[in-house]
């Protein structure tokens, strides 16, 4: 039933019937089921174009289309200028950069088959293990993990599902590395990070996507999604048992508060306890259409926070150890009043990263700033974690 009402409240609309200027009252989304638009933001050319130019054609809606007047229109064009300009911002290293087509090509690639299993349509799972081999193949590869976390940290903002299984599976491999797996055990954590959460595709999008909060009702729909994702990596996709067991108890936590079978401790895979790790700091990074995402930092603070309970002690340390209390391209302030970046976390200590100096004591920019290992420089140390936003700030406030 759930399908058939859905389909109903989605409208399509082709990418060239699309105009500058036009707003929805509801999330649009591309065939890939990313948000191409959120609700209520206005489309400009670049959007448009960035549709066109990714062989987009066609986008949904279950909202209505309002047009902007003049006056907001002119207001807009001021807003994109900034914003282009700001958008070079996003400090990303050589290294990592060359790992960005390798994280386009995964998300595509995963879209397509997310989009095949929402129409029902059969599916490879022949293309779900070249992916998962290419994921660890890529990964085992890199002498440095910090790139790929950085990657994670800064990719994907705003869109939904794809992204984030990606996102997941690539934290959930790396730790799997720190944790000592196989190479057939890594495979088989990739193949459970890019299915554990496709039950999602089962669930009305219009619920997924909800500005609000969600009713009671709602929110037990959501939290079937588990058993769906067992049932279509079975059925479906026929995967083994180990594998769909992690799209079932993703969502269980160690002190049995979890759902949907209130499991603890050792009752839940281990494969599951990684995922589930990796899972919750992920969702709680991204901005999504009803909240922003928060700052790694944050993030890490709330997984800490709620993990010593939830999770699974063990393999949250290693977790903590491989992203630090600081996550790679976060800003930190200085007890000299130097602003810094967090280059790379020192396993030992992860309260004190490796940082390179982007704004000196009076907030000048620095280009080549010096790195600092903080763990061998006792007298300077992090007073606070930074808000990127107010790193761009730091110019406009003197």
């Amino acid at each position: 039933m759930g399908d058939s009402m859905h389909s109903q409240q989605m409208k399509r609309i082709n990418v060239d019937e699309l105009k500058e200027g036009m707003k929805f009252t509801k999330s649009v989304f591309d065939p890939h089921m990313n948000i191409a638009l959120p609700a209520g933001k206005v489309l400009d050319r670049y959007k448009i174009n960035s549709l066109k130019s990714r062989g987009i054609q066609y986008v949904e809606t279950a909202g209505e289309m309002i047009m902007v007047n003049e006056s907001e229109m002119a207001s807009l064009k001021d807003s994109y200028e900034t914003e282009k300009q700001e958008t070079k911002k996003i400090i990303v290293s050589k290294e990592t950069a060359k790992y960005i087509e390798f994280y386009k090509e995964s998300v595509s690639r995963l879209g397509k088959i997310y989009k095949k299993i929402q129409s029902n349509q059969s599916t490879d799972t022949e293309e779900l293990q070249k992916l998962a081999s290419l994921i660890v193949n890529t990964l085992s590869q890199e002498k440095n993990s910090d790139n790929f976390i950085n990657l994670v940290n800064i990719a994907g903002k705003g869109e939904y599902l794809v992204n984030h299984v990606i996102n997941v599976t690539i934290l959930s491999v790396l730790l799997g590395m720190k944790l000592g797996y196989s190479m057939v055990k890594l495979f088989n954590l990739a193949l459970a990070g890019l299915v554990y959460d496709i039950g999602m595709t089962r669930i009305p999008t219009i619920i997924v996507e909800k500005e609000s909060s969600l009713s009671t009702e709602e929110f037990n729909m959501i939290k079937t999604h588990p058993i769906h994702s067992y049932q279509i990596i079975t059925r479906e996709l026929g995967l083994p048992v180990e594998i769909a067991r992690v799209g079932l108890e993703h969502h269980e936590r160690f002190d049995g508060t979890g759902y949907p079978r209130r499991l603890t401790g050792t009752e839940i895979s281990e494969m599951s306890k990684v995922i589930s790790i990796t899972d919750t700091y992920e969702a709680l990074i991204k901005d999504r259409t009803y909240r922003e995402g928060k700052e790694t930092y944050e993030a890490m603070k709330v997984v800490l926070g709620e993990g010593s309970k939830k999770m699974d002690p063990e393999i949250l340390k290693f977790f903590i150890s491989m992203m630090s209390i600081y996550p790679v391209g976060s800003y930190v302030e200085l007890n000299n009043g130097v602003i810094a970046q967090v280059v790379s976390s020192d396993p030992v200590s992860p309260f004190f990263p490796n940082v390179k100096i982007i704004r000196d004591e009076f907030k000048e920019p620095v280009k080549d700033g010096s790195i600092i290992r903080l763990s061998k420089t006792k007298d300077i140390y992090i007073v606070r974690s930074l808000k990127s936003k107010e790193v761009k700030n730091a110019d406009l406030q003197r």
